[in-house]
C-alpha cells in the first residue's frame, strides 16, 4: 500500500511518537511510506533518520490562523492529488479536520484518522467546548475510520449522530526498551509530560513545594511546551528551584526513566499517554489523575495509585506514602509493568491498525 500519514506539528509529543512508530514499522515490512506534517522539528529529525520521505507543509501549526487554515487546506489537497495515496492516516486536530476534508475532495480511498485526545475536555470555556465539538463531529463524519486510543475517548463521542459505526478502538501499544543505568541514588520522582496546561505540572508543583519540606529529594521534568516558563517562574516563587529540574527535550528521554523512583501524570485530560505507558514498561511507581484511558491502564492500589485532578494536597500525601514504602513501590511497578506487557504491546496496535488500512 502506500500510505501517507499526516500530523499538525512536528515535535516529538506522544502523537508524533505514534505516527513515527507505525510509519517506519509500516516501510519496513515493505508499504511506500510518507508523512505530512507541519515544521521541521523533532519527527522530522528522527524520521529523515529512517530514510523515510517528509513532506513538510510549514504554514501548518497548531495556532489558529484563517489564512494559514486556507492555505494549509489548499497545500494538503494538492500534496494529495501529487502523492495519491491508498490510505491517509491523519492525526491531530487540525489535520484531522483539513486533511479529511481534502482526503474526500481528492478521493483517497481510505482515510484513517486517529484522535489522541478531545481538546473538548480540556478546561476551557464553554463556548470554545460547543465550537469544537462540532468540528470533532465534521472531522469524524469525514474519516472512513476513526481510531479511538481508549474506551473512554470512544464513550466520549459515540452517542453523537450518524458516526457510531465509524469508531474503533486501537490502544495504544508500546514496545520493550533499554534503560540507561541509573548512577545518581538521589530519590527522585519525574516525568516526560509536554510542558502544557492540561498536564497538571503545575499541581504537581504546588504537592513538591509540601513534599520537599519533609523528604530531601529532585523532581525531574523531560520535555519543553509553552508553559515552561511559567512553572519555572513558579518553582522559583515557591522556593523550590533547586529541588526542580527542567531537563527539556532529551531524545529516548524514555532510556532515563530508570533514575527515578516514582512517575507523576497529574493530568487534567488524556486519551492513553505513552509517558503512563512507557513508565509502566519500566517498571516504575505511577501516580496519575483518573482522566480519560488512564483508569484502563491504572487500577489504583493495584498497580498505581490514582488521585483526584487538581488535588495538591491527596498528591502531595501520596508522594509521602510511596516515598516511606519501597516495597509498595516495588509491588505497583511489577504489577503496572506485567500489565502493559500483556495489554498494550505494539505488536497488537500494529496489526490492527493495518487491518483496517
Amino acid at each position: 500500500m502506500k500510505i501517507l500519514y499526516g500530523i499538525t506539528k512536528s515535535n516529538f509529543g506522544g502523537a508524533q511518537r505514534y505516527v513515527f512508530e507505525l510509519a517506519t514499522e509500516a516501510k519496513r515490512m515493505g508499504h511506500d511510506v510518507a508523512v505530512l506534517s507541519g515544521g521541521q522539528g523533532a519527527l522530522v529529525k528522527n524520521l529523515t533518520k529512517e530514510k523515510i520521505k517528509v513532506i513538510a507543509l510549514n504554514e501548518l501549526e497548531r495556532d489558529i490562523s484563517i489564512a494559514k487554515e486556507f492555505s494549509s487546506f489548499l497545500g494538503i489537497l494538492k500534496i494529495l492529488r501529487e502523492e495519491r495515496p491508498d490510505v491517509f492516516h491523519i492525526n491531530s486536530s487540525k489535520m484531522g479536520g483539513l486533511g479529511g476534508l481534502a482526503g474526500r475532495l481528492a478521493g483517497v480511498r481510505k482515510i484513517v484518522f486517529t484522535t489522541h485526545g478531545w481538546a473538548f475536555n480540556e478546561p476551557r470555556p464553554l463556548w470554545q467546548k460547543v465550537i469544537i465539538k462540532f468540528f470533532v463531529w465534521l472531522t469524524i463524519l469525514l474519516s472512513h475510520k476513526t481510531i479511538c486510543v481508549s474506551e473512554k475517548t470512544r464513550r466520549d463521542v459515540e452517542g453523537w449522530p450518524f458516526i457510531k459505526n465509524k469508531l474503533i478502538i486501537i490502544n495504544n501499544g508500546i514496545r520493550e526498551f533499554n534503560l540507561t543505568p541509573r548512577t545518581d541514588n538521589s530519590f527522585t520522582v519525574g516525568t516526560t509530560s509536554e510542558l502544557h496546561r492540561v498536564k497538571g505540572l503545575d499541581i504537581l508543583l504546588l504537592a513538591w513545594n509540601k513534599f520537599v519540606k519533609k523528604h530531601k529529594a529532585v523532581l525531574i521534568i523531560f520535555n519543553e511546551g509553552g508553559e515552561r516558563k511559567n512553572l519555572q517562574n513558579m518553582a522559583t516563587n515557591l522556593g523550590i528551584s533547586d529541588s526542580v529540574v527542567f531537563k527539556g527535550f532529551v531524545d529516548n528521554a524514555r532510556s532515563f526513566l530508570s533514575g527515578f523512583d516514582i512517575f507523576c501524570l497529574p493530568s487534567r485530560s488524556e486519551a492513553m499517554p505513552y509517558g503512563l505507558l512507557e513508565a509502566g514498561l519500566a517498571g516504575l511507581a505511577v501516580i496519575a489523575t483518573p482522566v480519560g484511558g488512564v483508569p484502563e491502564v491504572i487500577e489504583s492500589g493495584v498497580n498505581g495509585v490514582l488521585v483526584p485532578v487538581e488535588d495538591a494536597e491527596t498528591l502531595f500525601s501520596t508522594l509521602i506514602l510511596l516515598a516511606e514504602d519501597e516495597d509498595l513501590r516495588k509491588r505497583l511497578g511489577a504489577n503496572l509493568k506485567s500489565s502493559i506487557q500483556e495489554n498494550f504491546s505494539f505488536e497488537k496496535m500494529l496489526e490492527n491498525t493495518l487491518a483496517l488500512y
